[in-house]
């Protein structure tokens, strides 16, 4: 994934022990070249409004901060919710450049 815009799969998890003011956080899921220790920088109202675990569609970029690199997508943007079956169908077929 370069610092270009793509669509991503992620997906929401209660956080335990880590530095956030936040409980449930998102991650990027596996097989998209992306670190799954990755954290994302979305709407706080997508991922508190849908039951941990659900997984969502996003277009995202790798932002660089001082403390460290994440995923980015605005809070203001559309996003999709998808099945299990359809994240796993997208990220199959994706291609990251």
């Amino acid at each position: 994934m370069t610092n270009k815009y793509h669509y991503i799969i992620i997906e929401t998890y209660q956080s335990r022990g880590e530095l956030s003011r936040h409980s449930i956080r998102a991650r990027p899921l596996p097989g998209q070249g992306l670190p799954l220790t990755m954290r994302v920088e979305c709407s706080t109202f997508m991922r508190e409004s849908y039951p941990i675990g659900t997984k969502f569609k996003v277009k995202a970029k790798i932002k660089s901060t001082d403390e460290a690199p994440h995923i980015y997508t605005s809070w203001q943007w559309k996003y999709e919710v998808v099945s299990n079956d359809d994240a796993r169908k997208f990220i199959s077929q994706a291609t990251y450049a």
